[in-house]
């Protein structure tokens, strides 16, 4: 599911065939005295009371964030339209973690018609990978390939006030208290998930099996290159590259105006990327000197 607005009105994308789509059509067959069927796939809603619109653009939004459970506990709310929504809208806002600004600049186009687009299973937008790196016992490291908007709500949604920082494609996870193995099951449960029209793909580098042969500097130089989310063969230009943007981001100068604790993250992560980054570095003058 997307919601989105342009000149002319907001769209809902919902996935055919879902209860959420028939509750929405419920909906929009009993409240709105306005709405158009364009085609299979559109259906267009406008109406003169502005409250409906902002009720329903409100609900969808935070619904379609739920896991199935708790979006089959909502769903009944939706039949229950109310000139109170309004008040609803302003509770709401002030509750969202993710984005309130994203919802508030959506209610504020909620003067123009909805635009209700009905997409098929198969109309899969795109796939987007999140990589996850277990940096220590008290930190996860969550690492977009690609921005995305809804891969972003939904990581929001689901470690909430854990998150200690989100930098550029990062989120920065606390983890302390928990212990390796725990984590380990909580990702073998988010390993694949699809949100709307979205594949989540999380990926988690386990150890490979002959890991256990490697020399200590062998493993040390592989947590470099993961450190800096760079794969084993990408040449050193590359690994420079992503060095550069990484120590731009975490400089400590960057969390000067932050709390302690995000400061000392940023500190941490620093001095970690410098590391990762020097380390690389002359292990690759080490192996062309001696080849």
């Amino acid at each position: 599911m997307n919601i989105t607005y342009c000149d002319r009105y907001v769209q809902i994308e919902l996935l055919k065939g879902t209860r959420l789509l028939d509750k929405v059509l419920e909906y929009a067959q009993k409240h709105f005295s306005k709405h158009y069927r364009l085609s299979s796939s559109l259906l267009i809603l406008d109406d003169g009371e502005r409250f409906k619109k902002d009720y329903l653009i409100n609900w969808t939004y935070h619904a379609t964030l739920q896991s199935e459970q708790e979006s089959t506990k909502l769903l009944p709310n939706l039949a229950k339209p109310s000139p109170n929504a309004q008040k609803l809208e302003s509770s709401t806002q002030a509750d969202e973690q993710s984005k309130p600004s994203e919802l508030e600049l959506l209610l504020r186009h909620s003067h123009l018609p909805i635009r209700i687009k009905i997409t098929s299973p198969n109309d899969m937008l795109k796939r987007v990978k999140v990589h996850i790196h277990l940096a220590s016992l008290d930190q996860v490291l969550l690492r977009l390939e690609e921005d995305d908007r809804v891969a972003r709500r939904y990581i929001r949604t689901l470690f909430g006030s854990k998150i200690i920082y989100e930098v550029e494609n990062e989120f920065c996870i606390n983890a302390a208290g928990y212990s390796e193995s725990m984590w380990e099951s909580v990702i073998s449960l988010i390993s694949s998930r699809v949100i709307h029209n979205v594949a989540l793909e999380f990926e988690y580098q386990k150890p490979e099996e002959n890991d256990s042969f490697l020399t200590r500097e062998e493993y040390l130089l592989r947590k470099c290159y993961s450190e800096l989310d760079v794969g084993f063969d990408e040449s050193l230009e590359a690994v420079k590259k992503q060095y550069v943007k990484l120590a731009k981001i975490f400089h400590p100068d960057n969390a000067l105006d932050k709390d302690p604790q995000t400061q000392e993250y940023y500190q941490d992560r620093f001095k970690k990327i410098s590391h990762a980054y020097k380390t690389i570095k002359n292990a690759r003058a080490h192996k062309r000197a001696t080849a």
